[in-house]
């Protein structure tokens, strides 16, 4: 048993105890008083039962003195201890057989008693009264604070956000304290009928919500030096150094959060959504979806220290990813840089062409098979180290083949592409390039850099172009970095921080620690770019461009997936991928590997050859395939391509349908796959319940994906109180439609209908 179980054990055992003891003599008084027509206090001073009353309120005080309540109530129960210990000791024993004679004799006695009970129930009034009040003003403080919080968000200052939340905190724990006692009356009377399975809720919500609240108002004190205005000593400090700081002195409090985040953990599971009512259950579901986001943010605060340099330099190797070339985790490996951190001081950042460390003196290993078919790649380089979309796995090849290629060791990974570069010049606001006269701006940051890509028309296409053509980034990323981590406002250094979160849930930044805390936390909070199948249906859709080019820039693409449930012991999955090339002109159709006439629309305006790879559950079989061959004369390696999809092994116990297109200008085409699906994508729930569940991976590199997912369910069943989003088309077929921007998890529960 816990520290903290036993802590409350013998208070709220006492407390318990008291009031079973109270509720029992008031029920015997009650009947007695009835049953012999007197009045409800003679009924407890004319036998034992003031004496048990007063043993009881006895008990009842002395555990609410070892409780966390205020002074001023422990002083009240001090005083009626006292009062009933003496109470206790005095109390008459009446015999209930007593002459007129005894009766007369013992009346002053029985006044006497009399009084001394109608103080007590006055006393033992008062407390619940003072308790109900206590309880109804921290319950009325908190709806207060989530109304202001709801109404005004945009007018909260940070320097409120600490008590706020410790505001917060105090209103929930002493809702918890002054209702611990009656916690397992509830929960005995859950069993009840009706109103049972509502009372088990109450535990489990106060405890869940006592669990966050704490753990926030802990993480919040933590981080208060780097959310307050920067003070005169720290004008000079930089964002990282600030945060390094202060993460370290907080180290105390992020360890209390994450014990408190492990007591809601605990409750969580006993808490029924469907018993909430219409107006909290949505919160209640918002709220608990972003749980695992808490968790990983309380072990990434309690890794910080390490992964900032507090100890050593750390050093992160910088992938910038050109999704105008897509590749499997956001596209084509551009630009290779090293970001070197020590006790959160930047002492390195560079930024530069990825061709530029490739030391072909050094033994690099083969590339992965596609690679050397279609783009008839000799070596393994690091630019091309993002061939798995599992970004673990390609984190660990890059740094492999960076280090063979430099002797440089590195800590972890960072890759990003346009879409991140965007996102935080919207937050920074525009920046001045050295060089250029116009400000780059989020709105046109993408064509700054094909500019700045492209050579002067009178320099043309030179060896000293080529050798420069990727110096912007450097320039570029260094005066967003500079900006980004410079001491600001507060406001933006929030709005930083809800966009980096933002940037990691849709994968446009992909991080990899070699830490295992900090790796760990970025897989619990579902950052870790990898493959996550689990044991239900699974869809991840990977383009990579095999055309040396710059065509996924102009390409449409939308999914669709239909999933046959007809026989539950045999599903069916239907998977269509829609392409359309928005590129103009007429260019025939071959691979190439040249940069035309010097410009980068030129780069746009080819034929798209993408080796496309389609990633299903382990047991899925391949049925049929309507892709078609790609002739011999189109592609480098002289042999073409068959036409027939390759069926493989993937990652993560995975299984990879894999295919070449090719599509030219101002055309569409479309990939149809048909396979099996192993029976474990429908779980039973009960004798009459199952569960189909889908989770749908969106490619780094995508602004947004068009996905459709049709069902077709047994005749015999029917969808069981369907999520939002999901329509049905007829009695059979539903239907769920939208734009993906991140991964997606997709539920539906069948109900076998009863036989007539």
């Amino acid at each position: 048993m816990e520290d903290m179980d036993l802590v409350w054990l013998i208070p709220t055992g006492l407390q318990v105890i008291g009031i079973a003891i109270a509720m029992c003599v008031v029920g015997f008084g009650y009947e007695r008083a009835l049953r012999e027509k007197i009045s409800f206090v003679h009924g407890l001073t004319q036998s034992h039962l003031i004496r048990w009353l007063a043993i009881a309120g006895v008990i009842f005080a002395i555990g609410l003195c070892f409780t966390r309540m205020l002074w001023e109530f422990k002083a009240i129960a001090i005083v009626l201890a006292v009062l009933l210990i003496g109470m206790a000791w005095t109390a008459p024993q009446i015999e209930l057989d007593i002459s007129h004679e005894t009766i007369k004799k013992e009346q002053p006695r029985k006044t006497k008693g009399k009084r001394l009970a109608q103080i007590l129930l006055a006393i033992i009034i008062l407390l619940v009264i003072a308790w109900g009040m206590h309880l109804g003003w921290h319950g009325v403080h908190l709806i207060r604070l989530a109304q202001n919080l709801r109404e005004q968000p945009t007018q909260i200052q940070t320097e409120d956000i600490v008590s706020l939340v410790g505001d917060a905190a105090t209103d929930i724990r002493a809702i918890r304290q002054d209702l611990r006692p009656l916690f397992p009356i509830f929960n005995a009377l859950q069993g009840l009928p009706a109103v049972g399975p509502y009372l088990g809720q109450i535990e489990p919500l106060i405890s869940y919500g006592d669990g966050l609240a704490r753990a926030g108002n802990e993480i919040v004190i933590g981080i208060e030096p780097v959310l307050k205005e920067s003070t005169t000593n720290q004008e000079t400090l930089s964002l990282p150094e600030r945060a390094s700081q202060a993460l370290q002195s907080g180290q105390a409090h992020f360890v209390t959060a994450a014990q408190a985040v492990d007591q809601a953990n605990k409750v969580r599971s006993r808490i029924r959504p469907d018993l909430l009512p219409d107006s909290v259950r949505p919160l209640y579901l918002k709220l608990d979806g972003k749980f695992n986001l808490l968790i990983a943010g309380v072990e990434i605060l309690q890794a910080a220290p390490e992964l900032l340099g507090v100890d050593h330099a750390q050093s992160y190797l910088i992938l910038a990813q050109n999704r105008d070339e897509l590749r499997a985790t956001g596209g084509f490996i551009s630009a290779i840089g090293l970001l070197t951190i020590e006790d959160g001081k930047i002492m390195q950042f560079d930024l530069g062409d990825s061709y530029q460390i490739d030391d072909f003196s050094k033994p690099y290993p083969k590339p992965p098979e596609p690679l050397k078919r279609f783009m008839l790649a000799d070596y393994w380089v690091t630019r091309d180290a993002n061939w798995s979309p599992d970004f673990p796995t390609t984190s660990q090849e890059a740094q492999t083949l960076y280090t063979l290629s430099t002797g440089i060791q590195t800590n972890g990974v960072i890759a990003f592409n346009q879409l991140m570069v965007k996102k935080l010049l919207g937050v920074i606001g525009p920046v001045q390039v050295p060089g250029t006269d116009e400000a780059v701006t989020a709105e046109n940051v993408e064509d700054y850099m094909r500019q700045a890509w492209a050579p002067a028309p009178e320099e043309g296409l030179s060896q000293e172009w080529w050798l420069h053509r990727k110096d912007f980034m450097q320039l570029l990323g260094g005066v967003i970095l500079e900006k980004a981590l410079s001491p600001g406002n507060q406001e933006q250094l929030l709005n930083l921080g809800k966009t980096l979160v933002e940037l990691l849930d849709q994968s446009q930044i992909l991080v990899y620690f070699n830490n295992p805390t900090g790796q760990e936390a970025l897989k619990v909070g579902g950052w870790d770019g990898a493959l996550h199948p689990e044991e239900n249906d699974y869809l991840y859709l990977i383009d990579s461009n095999v055309g040396f080019n710059k065509v996924d820039s102009v390409i449409e693409r939308s999914l669709d997936y239909q999933v046959d449930l007809s026989d539950l012991t045999h599903p069916m999955g239907k998977t269509t991928v829609n392409y359309q090339h928005m590129g103009s002109g007429e260019t025939d159709c071959k691979q190439m590997i040249s940069y035309g006439n010097g410009t980068y629309k030129d780069m746009q305006q080819r034929c798209y050859l993408d080796y496309w790879r389609v990633y299903v559950p382990g047991g899925a079989e391949l049925l049929t395939s309507n892709s078609k061959p790609i002739p011999a004369d189109v592609l480098l390696n002289g042999t073409g391509w068959s036409g027939q999809v390759e069926s493989q092994q993937g990652e993560a116990s995975t299984k990879v349908f894999a295919g070449l297109l090719m599509l030219p200008t101002s055309q569409s085409t479309q990939i149809t796959i048909s396979y099996t699906l192993p029976p474990s994508v429908v779980q039973a729930e009960g004798s009459n319940v199952y569960r189909y569940a889908l989770r749908v991976q969106v490619q780094p590199g995508l602004a947004g994906l068009p996905f459709r997912l049709e069902i077709k369910i047994p005749e015999t069943t029917s969808v069981l109180n369907p999520e939002e989003g999901w329509q049905a088309l007829d009695g059979q077929r539903w239907v769920w439609q939208g734009i993906l921007d991140r991964t997606i998890r997709l539920r539906v529960q069948l109900q076998t209908n009863p036989v007539p």
